[in-house]
């Protein structure tokens, strides 16, 4: 067994965010759009497993940490902060019996230096344009686990993002 990367990203999602409304929100975001990512995602009995364009299996080993609620973060919204991650270990196979899904992930950021990125996850359809390149099911940031939230420029960072989200 190798432990390949450890991904110490948290995710902040917005609470009680209507996820019907993704779709069109995809529109108004496409300005921002940076990159796609697309790998499929394996469940079974044994773990989960995250296999990528380079056909390497991926086991998948949550590092479950406690969440944090940060009420009316801006305006009315609520933001919960998950920091907890995953490790990967390269694995050579996958129990016959397992569910499997294609995950496509589209990335907007502010501008290129920017450490917060927001992330619309989805499944994969088979246009060519920003705006329907996923069926959005999951909207949430992404930011480094070491970072604070709550420091001025980072939460401008991210309320200009909750505004375009409103």
């Amino acid at each position: 067994m190798i432990i390949l990367l450890i991904i110490t990203i948290m995710k902040l999602y917005i609470q009680n965010f209507n996820i019907d409304i993704l779709s069109d929100i995809m529109k108004q975001l496409a300005a921002n759009y940076t990159h796609t990512e697309s790998y499929t995602i394996i469940y079974s009995e044994c773990g989960i497993y995250r296999i990528d364009d380079d056909t390497t299996i991926k086991k998948l080993v949550c590092l479950d940490k406690d969440i944090q609620i940060l009420k009316n973060y801006y305006n009315e919204l609520t933001l919960i902060a998950d920091p907890s991650y995953y490790t990967t270990e390269i694995v050579n196979n996958i129990e016959s019996q397992h569910i499997s899904t294609s995950v496509k992930r589209c990335f907007f950021e502010i501008n290129e230096k920017s450490k917060i990125q927001l992330v619309v996850e989805g499944e994969e359809t088979k246009n060519v344009n920003v705006n329907s390149l996923i069926n959005p099911y999951d909207i949430y940031f992404e930011v480094p686990n070491n970072i604070d939230i709550n420091d001025a420029l980072v939460k401008k960072e991210i309320i200009v993002f909750l505004s375009l989200l409103n």
